[in-house]
């Protein structure tokens, strides 16, 4: 392993599972880890590659990921309540059955995405691209991409379909 920050360490077990002591993962190669049932409240990933990991049935709610490479990664039944995203390639990932109310979401690639029973209420997003992506049957109350309402983004939107 690379470099576990506050010199914590990270252990493997045989059958592959990783213990974090501290919740902070810094400058690591975790390609195509498969994370079920973890509990990373409140962790740190920074720096590290995370290309097509899958997270499923974890609870990531308070986690910050910051300059990450997380491409094609896959979540799923999750919550990641007032998690917090920046500067993250999540190109090409999908989310499902996953809560992601109040999460801050800035400077990220989200493009061909797909979202699929996901909760972003009063979820904030901030340079983001989108393009490509798809979301299906998600819940928007309250939340916000560039400091304009969904709502608002989605009523113009239905404004001009109908005209």
């Amino acid at each position: 392993m690379s470099e576990i920050v506050e010199k914590e360490t990270a252990e493997t077990a045989p059958d592959g599972t990783i213990t974090i002591e501290n919740r902070v993962i810094s400058h690591e190669d975790l390609r195509s880890v498969v994370f079920e049932q973890v509990d990373l409240d409140g962790a740190v990933i920074s720096a590290s590659n995370l290309y097509c990991v899958a997270i499923t049935g974890c609870n990531l709610n308070q986690t910050r990921i910051e300059e990450s490479g997380m491409e094609d990664a896959q979540f799923r039944n999750m919550g990641m309540k007032n998690a917090s995203f920046q500067a993250v390639d999540l190109h090409g990932s999908s989310f499902a059955d996953a809560d992601l109310t109040g999460s801050q979401v800035k400077h990220l690639d989200m493009s061909s995405s797909k979202f699929e029973h996901v909760n972003l209420n009063e979820s904030t997003y901030e340079s983001v691209a989108f393009v490509g992506a798809k979301f299906n049957d998600c819940v928007w109350d309250d939340a916000e991409i560039n400091g304009i309402p969904v709502r608002d983004l989605l009523a113009a939107y239905m404004e001009v379909q109908n005209n």
